[in-house]
């Protein structure tokens, strides 16, 4: 995963297709079972809802997030 130093300027940059994207890989990487649960998954997320809310789109944070609890067997995060 990018470090978390450069996340921050790298969502301001990406669309919101890429960034719906990058929601995903991160949620599938913090479940249990699923990703590595790297510590810095939840992190991540934390700092993509701040991009969606900067942005006024937290309905594509819910809906990626949403989308990846109800299907885990989904995860493609090769």
């Amino acid at each position: 995963m990018m470090k978390l130093e450069k996340l921050e300027r790298a969502l301001r940059h990406m669309s919101n297709k890429a960034l719906m994207k990058f929601v995903k890989r991160c949620v599938c990487r913090s479940l249990p079972g699923v990703g590595d649960a790297a510590d810095d998954s939840r992190e991540a997320l934390d700092m993509v809802y701040v991009e969606c809310s900067r942005r006024g789109k937290e309905r594509l944070y819910d809906t990626a997030y949403a989308y990846v609890a109800h299907h885990p067997d989904r995860c493609d995060i090769s």
